[in-house]
């Protein structure tokens, strides 16, 4: 038994955690019912234990820093330079230090200038800045703290236990600790190793697999096997590279232990753990509370809206979902890209979710208050009044790994609110949570294991442990061993003993992690993959003398009997009557049938969100307000050219200026200042050239404007709204129709589905029968008339029934009152399919349905005809 004075160390937390573990369970099995618990600690853990005490009993210490609060220090000295705001470079430059340190190298300051490289060069300067500002401060760092205390032990200065054993050191000891533990023995501490296992095993086997993901399968399935044989085992599988491949490993072993469900419930608890985890800021909780920590309460973006209201997070989740959710689509539906919390409350509350509405409320009120710069212990202070009032952690229940996510947040911020010591300035609201989203993007998170029986490692957590078996995979030539990665900042000559700094070294400790990993169970088994014929991969020659066994080919998954649903191409039948939508309800049964089946008779609806600035709808809809109110008290072409030029430049700006106001009012955050100079000198430019064609025109005179119409097609009865009439001076009139996008006559050819429903629906409608029907096209590249008559109407782009030559699709039709009444008839059809709620119609030759993108409309029930194999 270990005696109560005696240090256990490992060279991992992980490792600390197993050996207090495995301690008790031998207290345990001895028969012992109450005992004194060993003391177990991580190397550096108990340098971080020394450090603490020697900072509390030592004559005019310098106060201690930790590894965050050094790196901010790093980040100031290195901001003088031209990595301005990059914190990976004092990332890098952190690591070098610590391997100076770890390795016994020369302090930077005393490197000769003849073996410095220009990087090598800047790790000198800023070396010696930060050791400067940490002596002017009276702080010191842990590395620095950690190349003095051989000394401070020889001395006396720091209080050593009586004994300390090593348990888990696999691979060779650093010259930093072997110096530490050579200054404890030489003090009098007994120090001493653990023994080795003695049911240790050796790698025999290894399986090659032709693919790097039937490998990871074929572990899953090895795992599986041995824990369904015997329950109660230990089992690793070690993946070197664990860290970049926390995906496909998570996926593989979810669909290898539960293949029916692997994709609909990840919340189960599964029989295997992996030791690594995605930064904390990937978590989905952490996630949203640094979303809302990021919100302007002045300027809500829509995917911060979205964030907020389906973080089930927060309070009232459970009893206000389905009311969230149709706050957001009504903000996607009605609002613009950019809100303020006044109007975001407000749709909240509308939309019954009456407590997040309150709490967005008070929110506000605090971000108010929230404005001027403070040190960062206050603004953690601040973060958590904001995250408290909107209810933050209350919302459904947390499950257990949820509550170790939040719990490891709060250790963020009070790491956060620590570098007080270190920011001597109030900083911003954006520097603290730009400083506080790089922490949670930095800081990789797993939940403890809970005690699944299988553990996925990589090579570094698994050295040292022990399991009743082992799989060890990737043992091809190019990760063991791995490839040399010197550090860029020390000179090569100095860093020659640090690993995978040179061949040897890289190669040395290749042998000491395959050995290490050998002896950590009874049963080792290996795996490697051939890769592609671009990159062969072969076993390690470290390996050769283990024999190579091909793998037998997977299993492919029996095939499951596809349910065969009857034959239903009809919804149940519309009662007619009043529709809400007007023409478009039609152009959508043209469109495609199930696209109006389901907007109009199920209420679904399209929740893209909208972008930022002004889309195409919203450029399309202050054209129209700007012509509206150009043409309000101008009755036609006479009035029009009766304005001089400078009249005319006034009433363009008036218009103009009417146009962006409304639109301005009903957005106040979709443009700034500058946005807004600019739309309104596009938008005079369009009106002046447009005008300038209008002035082209025969006599007419303008006899309604944005007037609605009354529809009826079969029994469904639709409300129109029609741009513009003009009355021609011969009698007659035409019905025009702005557009800013894509348009043309051609939607209008008689032919089932009619293409183009909007003004055909208008000319069949309205009393007496206009003569024209017109797109005004007001587009930069393409701006004029574009429509069809049955008189000369005197409109440049209006051709007359009857007169059309060539292949046109309106060549063969006599008379525009036998237009009239074809266009009649395919309304009616459309009307009548949509009252019948009939979801299929005859495709067109080379129809490409523009929502599905296939050369067939959509089919309830029915697969969709795939196009041909050349078409994407």
């Amino acid at each position: 038994m270990i005696g109560d004075q005696t240090l256990i160390l490992t060279p991992t937390a992980r490792l600390a955690r197993a050996e207090k573990q495995r301690q008790a369970l031998a207290r345990q099995s001895a028969g012992e019912q109450a005992w004194r618990s060993p003391e177990v600690l991580a190397f550096p853990s108990w340098i971080g234990r020394l450090r603490d005490d020697w900072f509390l009993t030592a004559e005019a210490p310098r106060v201690p820093i930790s590894a965050s609060q050094a790196l901010v220090l790093w980040q100031s000295v290195i901001d003088r330079d031209v990595f301005i705001g990059e914190p990976r470079v004092a990332e890098m430059v952190a690591a070098s230090w610590r391997l100076v340190h770890e390795y016994c190298i020369d302090e930077p300051s005393d490197w000769p200038d003849l073996m410095l490289s220009e990087d090598s060069r800047h790790f000198r300067d800023w070396a010696g800045r930060f050791s400067e500002l940490c002596k002017q401060r009276g702080l010191i760092d842990e590395w620095r703290f950690a190349g003095r205390l051989p000394d401070l032990i020889k001395t006396g200065e720091i209080g050593l236990p009586a004994a300390i054993r090593l348990s888990g050191f696999e691979l060779a000891m650093t010259p930093l600790q072997r110096a530490i533990l050579q200054a404890a023995e030489a003090a009098g501490v007994h120090i001493e190793s653990a023994p080795s296992r003695e049911d240790a095993g050796s790698l025999e086997t290894v399986i090659a697999h032709a693919e790097e993901v039937d490998e990871l399968v074929d572990a899953a399935r090895w795992a599986r096997g041995l824990l369904e044989e015997k329950p109660d085992q230990i089992i690793a599988v070690v993946v070197p590279g664990l860290r970049d491949r926390l995906g496909t490993v998570e996926r593989v072993f979810r669909r290898v232990f539960d293949p029916p469900g692997f994709a609909l419930d990840a919340g189960h608890e599964e029989p295997w753990h992996i030791s690594l985890g995605p930064t904390l800021a990937r978590w989905p909780l952490v996630a949203d509370a640094l979303s809302l920590l990021r919100i302007d309460p002045h300027r809500i973006s829509q995917p911060q809206v979205a964030a907020l209201l389906r973080s089930p997070f927060l309070s009232g989740w459970e009893a206000e979902s389905r009311a969230r959710a149709g706050a957001l689509s009504a903000v996607i539906r009605y609002r613009p890209y950019w809100l303020h919390a006044g109007q975001l409350a407000w749709q909240i509350g509308e939309s019954g979710a009456k407590e997040l509405s309150g709490r967005l409320a008070e929110w506000e009120l605090l971000r108010r208050e929230h404005r001027d710069t403070a040190l960062p212990s206050q603004w953690v202070v601040r973060f958590q009044k904001e995250l408290e009032a909107m209810g933050f952690g209350r919302g459904r229940g947390l499950d257990s790994r949820e509550f170790q996510v939040l719990q490891r947040f709060h250790d963020l911020l009070e790491d956060f609110s620590a570098l007080d010591l270190v920011i001597e300035r109030p900083i911003s609201r954006a520097e603290a949570v730009r400083r506080l989203n790089e922490r949670a993007a930095t800081a990789a998170f797993r939940e403890r294991n809970p005690g699944a029986p299988i553990e996925i490692l990589g090579v570094e957590e698994a050295l040292g442990s022990r399991f009743d078996a082992m799989r060890v995979t990737s043992l091809d030539h190019q990760t063991w061993p791995s490839p040399t990665r010197r550090d860029p900042f020390i000179p090569a000559s100095l860093q020659a003993d640090a690993p995978a700094a040179s061949a040897e070294s890289a190669l040395e400790r290749a042998r000491g992690e395959l050995d290490g990993l050998a002896r950590t169970a009874p049963i080792v088994t290996g795996s490697f993959s051939r890769g592609s014929d671009d990159e062969q991969r072969h076993l390690t020659p470290l390996l050769s003398d283990c024999p190579v066994e091909e793998a037998a080919p997977n299993e492919t998954a029996e095939r499951a009997e596809i349910e065969t649903l009857p034959e239903d191409t009809l919804a149940p039948e519309h009662p007619g009557g009043e529709v809400r939508g007007g023409t478009s309800v039609l152009q959508r049964q043209s469109d495609c049938p199930f696209r109006a089946f389901a907007e109009r008779r199920l209420g679904a609806g399209d929740l893209t969100p909208p972008r930022p600035g002004l889309d195409a709808r919203d450029r399309g809809s202050l054209v129209h307000k700007a012509l509206e109110h150009f043409w309000s008290d101008l009755d036609g072409l006479d009035a029009l050219e009766s304005l001089g030029e400078s009249a005319l430049a006034e009433r363009i700006a008036a218009a103009r200026d009417a146009a962006l106001k409304e639109f301005a009012r009903r957005n106040p955050l979709a443009l700034t200042k500058a946005g807004l100079a600019i739309e309104a000198q596009c938008l005079e430019r369009a009106l002046s050239r447009w005008l300038a064609i209008e002035r082209e025109r025969a006599p007419f005179s303008v006899t309604a404007r944005e007037t609605k119409v009354e529809l009826a097609f079969d029994r469904l009865h639709l409300t129109g709204k029609i741009d513009r009439v003009d009355e021609l001076e011969g009698g007659g009139s035409v019905v025009i129709d702005y557009k800013t996008g894509a348009s043309g006559k051609n939607g209008w050819a008689p032919e089932a589905p009619l293409a183009d429903v909007q003004l055909p629906a208008y000319a069949t409608s309205l009393q007496p029968r206009p003569v024209a029907i017109a797109f005004a096209r007001l587009r930069p590249d393409n701006m004029g008339f574009d429509g069809l008559a049955e008189v000369d109407a005197g409109i440049d782009g209006v051709q007359v029934i009857g007169e059309i030559k060539g292949r046109s699709k309106f060549g063969e039709i006599e008379s525009w009152r036998s237009l009239v009444d074809e266009w009649r008839r395919h309304l009616n059809g459309l009307a009548a399919d949509f009252l019948a709620g009939r979801s299929q119609v005859e495709p067109r030759d080379n129809q490409v349905c523009k929502y599905c993108h296939l050369h067939a409309l959509c089919r309830i029930n029915e697969r969709v005809i795939l196009p041909e194999a050349d078409d994407e």
